[in-house]
């Protein structure tokens, strides 16, 4: 159980601390799953906390999208009844084994014939396997490009489908139209060019799974609302009838986490407009450094009413490129010993972490009641 946070004492606290809000979690979710017209698959790599997983478990998420087998057996541990997704399209033969044998998933996904094999020979010719196909589609819209590594397009895409079709239980496909897409027509584009694929096999399918890539919100960053996303997706795909019978499936991450954490950070020392913070690329900011998604952030926990400037961020490491660029705003006066919190920080920032020159342990998090967030 989270200890609540008005039972802390801040400056017992040394290392960066992460400030759950449940009440921003419920509300993000309930949106979801009320607006979503098919089956809500979370991305367990998004944020594998157990008081994530066991509170969207409860609002009513009974899917999870796995990508090893660790998520696997931390999701089957936590909830017997759920079902799993074993979405990484490569696995290695084992965790396969064990997946079907040990944990009962049987929704394996693909993008090669070798894949195919692979997963056939690991359960024994199963005839109960769920296959979803992996297609290549465009990135052009998001902020983080997934297109590269997975994938299967054109003539491959048909034949390696009609193969899969032959040995699955019930078949699939899915796309990622990468990460932080902040342009609802990159689903228009990806459904009509994945459709137009499958016309030619004369398939009828089993499922049709979206991906992710819904958006939060970070400095520069404002996406359009969730509903436009939803109303493109839902447009295109009544368009199509060898769609109209399919289960659609979706594996949101991103949107449902992000708004219900924040990070706090301690100033240790300020050179001019630079901040020297105690985490950094090492700890939870990797993918600000690296993706360029800048949180809101303002002082915490210390009413200030002076002007706000620009700041950039430097972490505890030796590593000179421990370094995030801003603009951070934050009040002139901020100095030495102030705590800094840094919003939209549910997704992909607890797992990130590792222990460079000793830095980083496992981060301590504490719950906010309070509804005002």
């Amino acid at each position: 159980m989270l200890k609540n946070l008005d039972k802390i004492k801040i400056k017992e606290i040394n290392e960066p601390f992460f400030i759950f809000k449940p009440e921003t979690l419920t509300k993000d979710v309930k949106y979801f799953l009320n607006h979503f017209s098919g089956e809500t698959i979370y991305a367990v790599k998004t944020n594998p906390s157990e008081f994530i997983l066991k509170q969207i478990y409860k609002l009513g998420v009974k899917s999870f999208d796995a990508a090893s087998i660790n998520e696997v057996e931390l999701v089957r541990n936590l909830f017997t009844k759920s079902k799993i997704y074993f979405m990484n399209p490569v696995k290695p033969v084992n965790s396969i084994k064990k997946a079907y044998f040990d944990f009962g998933v049987r929704d394996f996904s693909l993008d090669s014939n070798q894949e195919l094999q692979k997963i056939l020979h690991s359960t024994n010719q199963a005839d109960d396997l769920n296959l979803h196909l992996r297609f290549s589609v465009p990135n052009n819209f998001s902020k983080i490009k997934l297109s590269k590594k997975f994938g299967v397009d054109g003539l491959a895409a048909e034949r390696l489908l009609i193969k899969t079709k032959e040995v699955a239980n019930k078949i699939g496909v899915s796309f990622h139209i990468g990460s932080q897409c902040m342009n609802p027509d990159a689903y228009k584009i990806s459904i009509n060019k994945v459709v137009s694929i499958i016309k030619k096999t004369k398939i009828s399918l089993d499922y049709f799974n979206i991906g992710g890539g819904f958006p939060s919100e970070y400095y520069g960053l404002k996406p359009p609302k969730l509903e436009s996303y939803f109303n493109v997706i839902n447009k295109e795909l009544s368009k199509h009838c060898l769609l109209s019978k399919v289960k659609l499936l979706s594996e949101p991450g991103r949107i449902l986490v992000s708004n219900s954490m924040s990070l706090i950070v301690r100033v240790d020392l300020r050179k001019k407009k630079n901040l020297f913070i105690n985490d950094g690329i090492h700890g939870h900011l990797y993918t600000a450094k690296e993706f360029s998604l800048l949180c809101p952030v303002k002082i915490f926990n210390k009413n200030v009413k002076s002007k706000l400037v620009a700041f950039d961020f430097y972490g505890p490491t030796c590593d000179s490129n421990d370094f995030i660029k801003g603009p951070f705003f934050l009040p002139d006066t901020i100095k030495e010993g102030d705590h800094i919190e840094l919003k939209n920080m549910g997704a992909y920032t607890v797992t990130m972490n590792k222990n460079f020159n000793g830095f980083y342990s496992k981060p301590k998090v504490f719950k906010d009641k309070s509804k005002d967030n």
